[in-house]
């Protein structure tokens, strides 16, 4: 179905509106079934509705559920304040305007009371997970970050995204134009989330929207589900100036403009509703003592809106950067004092034995099989792979991984024209693809980014770029998935289609002793080749 329809009041007749409830009576048309909405003058999308669109409801249920959680910093849209509420009547309140009150507090020294000059709005369960922009207010100066809701609760951040790509897959259905626009300007960075054109979800429970634009957003459009516990009525999705309403309720999907007003009508029970309710108890258990706003009720309406923030675009990548070293090796780890390398702790191969699965695995040479250099050389490929684990585990992107005898002496390139499809190596020395074949050549690099050709291979972890999680994983299950193991460096590419480097190196490799070849004389220079060397 569609409808076109008249944006019946200009925002100067409507703005006094702002920070109000909506109701029934703002509203001729309640949409409870598929339709697409234009404007009737401009022809512009204003919103498009599906029922029933999503699968993972279940899935996301377990994992946000629990995620939103009280503010007092949702502006207009958390309602005009009421000194008789719960909240407020704890409450001495010397200011108030439409939507936002400041109170008196206790001064922590003297122990009297002074005013606050925090304005404040109604509380209200509302939370955003995923990627905020840089903030410099109240005190705070933080970069571009993942929320702290996101972070302590990654585990469910990741299992929620089955559900964030089938609304991802949605938005890219319904209206293609836009979502391939907020698509290639969300991948202008990493602060997004994975596989969809969105930074940022905001969960709501039992949130009565008043009247509100959004702002901040990129684009205008955002994309809004529900997930409901309980039975309830109402909380219908209002533009009060198209007058037409929606009713979004579990599984559903909404892709919206919304930068017209927009809000929700009240949230409530029928009488059959109660019946129900009263035989099936809610899962939440909260302390309504606290008074925030919708969680006296005994049915959950949980809201997800997604959308790209208009800020991340000015969020500064940078590398996240990890030296891989034996636990002790302090002249090797003090060149790393002062800089914003990180430790990750090495393997000491040392410390197996030679029949452990994983030495087992290797191959060496029958001359050095059960040597000291094997056992080394384990060490060296479980210290990689674990590393990379650790990539997936926190899902870090940016990563720069060098092993202890690196010495940067060239910048590192700007991450922005580094590509996200595989690694790129900062060092090591190019050899013939065949390991014995010892013809000599010479590589025509071009200063900057380079493919490694498929007729040769790239020897040493020295100095590689991981972009991404993805990446660590394709190598991680490559690399378990062999039934025999080699060098670290002569599996680690045979994971990957494509390998490239960047010249000339970044760092080249300092002369120290090798565990693996004791006997080592020539060292990676800058020019991705070998150099004689005493050490």
């Amino acid at each position: 179905m569609e409808i076109y329809a008249s944006h019946l009041i200009p925002d100067e007749q409507f703005k006094s509106r702002k920070g109000t409830y909506a109701s029934d009576d703002d509203y001729d048309i309640l949409l409870t079934r598929d339709c697409d909405v234009y404007d009737s003058a401009s022809k512009k999308v204003v919103l498009k509705f599906r029922k029933k669109a999503l699968n993972e409801t279940e899935l996301a249920w377990k994992h946000t559920r629990h995620l939103a959680k009280a503010t007092r910093g949702r502006g207009a849209a958390a309602g005009p304040i009421d000194p008789k509420a719960q909240y407020w009547q704890k409450r001495d309140i010397y200011f108030q305007d439409k939507w936002s009150a400041k109170y008196m507090v206790k001064d922590k020294e003297s122990g009297s009371m002074k005013k606050s000059q925090m304005k404040v709005n109604n509380e209200v369960a509302s939370n955003p997970i995923g990627y905020y922009g840089a903030t410099k207010s109240l005190g705070l100066d933080m970069p571009c970050r993942l929320s702290h809701y996101t972070k302590t609760n990654m585990d469910d951040f990741r299992g929620s995204m089955p559900f964030f790509r089938e609304v991802s897959e949605q938005y890219k259905k319904l209206l293609p134009n836009k979502f391939y626009d907020q698509w290639n300007r969300a991948r202008l960075n990493e602060f997004h989330i994975k596989e969809t054109p969105f930074s940022t979800v905001t969960i709501n429970r039992n949130f009565r929207t008043a009247i509100h634009k959004d702002a901040g957003d990129y684009g205008g459009y955002a994309s809004l589900s529900v997930l409901e516990e309980g039975k309830y009525h109402g909380g219908y999705f209002v533009l009060p100036q198209y007058r037409i309403a929606v009713d979004l309720r579990h599984g559903d999907y909404l892709l919206c403009d919304v930068h017209q007003y927009h809000a929700n009508t009240e949230l409530y029970e029928t009488e059959e509703d109660k019946e129900y309710n009263d035989k099936n108890p809610s899962s939440f258990k909260d302390n309504l003592e606290i008074g925030v706003l919708g969680l006296n009720n005994r049915f959950t309406r949980l809201s997800y809106v997604f959308y790209l923030r208009e800020d991340i675009i000015k969020c500064e990548q940078k590398y996240d950067k990890y030296y891989i070293s034996l636990v002790g090796t302090l002249e090797r780890q003090k060149r790393f004092e002062g800089t914003d390398f990180k430790l990750f702790p090495a393997v000491d191969g040392r410390m197996m034995s030679f029949d452990q699965p994983e030495c087992e695995k290797m191959v060496s040479y029958h001359n050095i099989r059960k040597t000291e250099q094997h056992l080394c050389k384990v060490g060296c490929f479980l210290s990689h792979l674990r590393m990379l684990e650790d990539i997936i585990l926190k899902d870090l992107s940016n990563v720069l991984i060098v092993e202890d005898d690196s010495l940067q002496v060239n910048e590192l390139p700007s991450l922005a024209i580094l590509p996200r499809d595989s690694i790129t190596y900062f060092g090591g020395y190019i050899a013939n693809k065949k390991i014995t074949d010892k013809t000599k050549f010479e590589v025509d690099h071009k200063e900057g980014l380079n493919i490694l050709e498929d007729k040769y291979r790239m020897l040493t972890t020295l100095a590689y770029f991981v972009p991404n999680a993805q990446i660590a994983k394709i190598i991680v299950d490559k690399l378990k998935s062999l039934k025999r193991w080699r060098a670290i460096d002569i599996s680690l590419p045979e994971t990957l289609d494509k390998k490239y480097y960047w010249y000339p190196a970044c760092f080249i490799e300092e002369p120290f002793k090798s565990t693996i070849r004791p006997t080592k004389s020539e060292f990676a220079n800058e020019h991705f080749k070998l150099s004689r060397c005493s050490v």
